[in-house]
């Protein structure tokens, strides 16, 4: 059945919902509301801490409440950001999705920006560091605006440094690999102490080493590079570390839990973790090292330094829109907001990982993070750890047990890494 209404009645009808619009407790007196989907960390870090709440001013811009949905595990915020992606139609407005699963299959589902962009500029785009944005393309359209960022570093215990009569820290990746052998002994406790640690389940703590060697798993632009000197030369040394005991027996399954407790405790030296990770080692009441532990950009190798620039490790998180979604431009206006000067700030001061260089300069945030400059020369030089391609996360698993047979001795170096690429090449389609 079909009704029609005079274009005076529509008038009449209109102007009345207008008003009660503006009336408090009319009809359409209601708020908008905008759900976003993350991580437990995306909330607290938007919206509490010393920064304040950097939604704040969206809000109130837009007489909108923010619904957070949340979740305590990554595998379970992507397995539900997917499947509401695939839905004809969802009730997510904005998400975070972490550069791991920004590959092209994924980044479709999502809303292309450039349009978004050009109505309504985010602010200094430019300021964001370009290694974050290139991952977030396909073809030339962008899907993703970076928010959060975990850039890896050397972190090492000074007062360890100290008690083995160690003055100055490495300026070389020669001098690095001598001082893990030099920090790793015994105390007259039976205490083992080991040079360095690190977890063997990501191929970006692998990576930090081998780039100050010129070695990678695979190019920016999808070639694999894995068999080639450097890469086997990294894996070479390490399996030494692991056989000399430099690294823990149980390095294949050491997780980060146990890797902190190990660096507070004194028992091991030297770890590869992202600079964040100094808070947690630096909090006096966590053990007797509080305020003694220091990050370092590892050091190119001799023949490398000023020739090739070391490429820092890098994870991340971005915000996305689906294409299904039912409010993109609220939801722009949400990304807009976080991603700005003022919102990155904010956050940063909450415990974020900001993804603008000047971010880095704030007066508040250099007190708060001692090591904010190398940080953010870190960020501006850093890269992913595999190029996105859509059989990216069955490749990196490949690559970690391909790598973790050659370090714990099981296939020389060479031949772990021969077997890498054959079984890696047929996934780049």
């Amino acid at each position: 059945m079909t009704s029609s209404i005079s274009r005076r009645r529509f008038g009449v009808l209109a102007g009345a919902a207008t008003a009660s619009a503006l009336l408090p407790g009319g009809a359409f007196a209601q708020a908008k509301t905008l759900t976003a989907l993350g991580h437990r960390v995306h909330q607290t870090a938007a919206t509490t801490g010393p920064g304040g709440d950097a939604t704040e001013g969206f809000r109130k811009a837009n007489d909108a409440n923010v619904n957070w949905v949340t979740f305590g595990d990554v595998n379970a915020v992507h397995e539900r950001l997917l499947r509401e992606a695939s839905l004809s139609e969802t009730s997510i407005d904005v998400a975070y999705l972490v550069n791991g699963r920004a590959v092209p299959r994924n980044l479709q589902l999502f809303e292309p920006l450039d349009a978004l962009m050009k109505q309504a500029p985010i602010e200094a785009f430019d300021d964001f560091a370009p290694g974050l944005l290139a991952p977030l393309k396909v073809g030339d359209a962008l899907h993703g605006i970076p928010v959060r960022h975990a850039t890896n570093a050397l972190i090492y215990n000074e007062a360890l440094l100290e008690e083995r009569g160690v003055t100055k820290v490495p300026t070389t990746f020669e001098e690095l690999t001598e001082l893990a052998r030099k920090l790793t002994f015994k105390r007259d406790d039976g205490t083992q102490v080991y040079g360095l640690a690190f977890t063997a389940v990501f191929a970006s703590n692998f990576l930090t080493l081998a780039r100050c060697l010129g070695g990678d798993y695979m190019t920016s632009d999808g070639k694999i590079v894995a068999a080639e000197p450097p890469m086997v030369k990294t894996l070479t040394l390490l399996a030494g570390f692991y056989k000399a005991g430099v690294l823990p027996r149980n390095f294949a399954t050491v997780n980060n839990e146990e890797i902190t407790t190990w660096m507070q405790q004194g028992r091991a030296a030297m770890t590869i973790n992202p600079f964040a990770r100094l808070v947690t080692y630096n909090d006096a009441s966590k053990g007797k090292y509080g305020g003694r532990f220091k990050s370092l950009l590892p050091p190119m190798a001799t023949d490398l330094a000023g020739k090739v620039a070391f490429a820092p490790t890098v994870e991340f998180w971005s915000l996305m829109i689906p294409k299904n979604a039912r409010q993109k431009p609220l939801s722009w206006e949400f990304i807009r907001a976080l991603s700005s000067k003022a919102g990155t700030t904010a956050m940063a001061l909450n415990g974020n990982g900001p993804v603008r260089i000047s971010t880095y300069a704030d007066e508040k945030l250099k007190a708060a993070m001692p090591y904010a400059a190398d940080e953010a020369a870190a960020l501006k030089a850093s890269r992913i750890h595999l190029p996105a391609f859509d059989e990216q996360a069955r490749a990196h698993d490949i690559f970690i047990e391909e790598t973790q047979a050659a370090v714990l001795g099981r296939k020389p170096a060479q031949q772990a890494m021969d077997d890498a690429t054959a079984r890696v090449k047929p996934l780049l389609g």
